[in-house]
């Protein structure tokens, strides 16, 4: 099998399974320490964003060419922030809208609405984390991750409370967190991601 890298090309033909998981395992320490985030692995031209270290363990008999494609991971981080800038106002003005909906009737198309706002949130801090990451193992802007990290902790609590308030049902209070608590946090992530 040829695995073929931004800086390098491997032969890996002929290795047996424990050797071939290792010269993987290596090959994927080497990129991440080299600050390259793996994008896609092209597997005899067929693309995988997941799960490709399992496919290529599984068929390592009849792979026989693997390309991996990588971006520097300051490249991604800086394009992850304008993203995150960019879609922080959109989620300020879900949170207003959306709380009102909880002050009545909930219809399903009201949860629909709900819902969406949550997977945005969940996107949200699945790119505060990465970026926070990134940012610990670089050394870089300390004043940014202590605020990232701050901004996680914040919306980590005010979720589980969220949580609490549905299960309960109290909807006047899951829209009064919606509209009052929620907003400062991503108010403040903004300032300091533009800042």
């Amino acid at each position: 099998m040829i695995i073929v890298t931004p800086r390098e090309t491997l032969d890996l033909s002929g290795q047996d399974r424990d050797r071939f998981a290792s010269s993987l395992q290596q090959l994927f320490r080497d990129l991440y320490d080299r600050h390259e985030i793996v994008q896609e692995v092209l597997i005899d031209g067929v693309p995988f964003r997941e799960g490709y270290n399992e496919y290529l363990l599984e068929n390592m008999e009849t792979v026989r060419r693997v390309e991996i494609r990588t971006v520097p991971a300051n490249e991604l981080m800086r394009e992850i922030a304008g993203e995150l800038m960019g879609y922080l106002p959109r989620l300020l003005s879900a949170c207003d809208s959306i709380s009102e909906l909880f002050y009545g009737e909930m219809t399903q198309e009201h949860w629909t609405y709900f819902n969406q706002m949550t997977e945005g949130i969940g996107w949200l801090m699945q790119s505060v984390h990465a970026l926070r990451h990134h940012l610990e193992r670089t050394g870089e802007n300390v004043a940014l991750t202590a605020a990232l990290s701050e901004f996680e902790a914040g919306l980590k609590d005010q979720l589980a409370e969220l949580a609490r308030e549905l299960g309960s049902g109290d909807h006047t209070a899951v829209g009064d967190r919606i509209k009052y608590e929620i907003p400062p946090l991503l108010d403040t992530l903004l300032e300091r991601l533009a800042g």
